[in-house]
């Protein structure tokens, strides 16, 4: 991929990150032209229930069950990686740098976004979500990055 066309995919997927944090349901994003007549993977995940599975039950059920088991799922509409760079911009955006914002540049990684497509997506969301932020999920990346 050039790397004007990877700026432009970029700009694209933070405008829908950011749009959808604040007015556009989750499913409402559209298919990009790579993703026709794929099958959705389950997505199957614990942490709910390991970390808050008898302090709060139904928090950690919608985690697991709804958010990971239903959601995420749905990866025939919205690549994992696409989901995964939707999930980093809107966790940076928000000023959400803790272990879920690490938990989830791992799954970026994992998911296939590469550290120089990582890097360009920090700095994209250092003009629009703040520079601060920015730095701060840098620093977050780097370690990501270098396991």
């Amino acid at each position: 991929m050039n790397f004007l066309k990877m700026q432009k995919k970029v700009a694209a997927i933070v405008a829908a990150a950011m749009i959808t944090t604040t007015l556009v349901p989750m499913g409402a994003i559209a298919m990009t032209e790579n993703q026709t007549e794929k099958k959705a993977v389950k997505i199957v995940q614990t942490a709910g229930r390991d970390q808050l599975g008898e302090f709060a039950p139904e928090f950690a059920r919608y985690n697991d069950d709804i958010l990971f088991g239903e959601v995420w799922s749905r990866n025939d509409k919205l690549s994992l990686r696409d989901r995964s760079i939707v999930t980093v911009c809107s966790l940076i955006g928000s000023g959400v740098i803790d272990s879920s914002l690490k938990y989830h540049l791992a799954t970026a990684k994992k998911n296939g976004v590469t550290k120089e497509e990582m890097a360009e997506i920090i700095t994209q969301l250092g003009f629009y979500v703040g520079w601060p932020k920015a730095w701060a999920a840098f620093n977050m990346a780097k370690e990501v990055y270098a396991e």
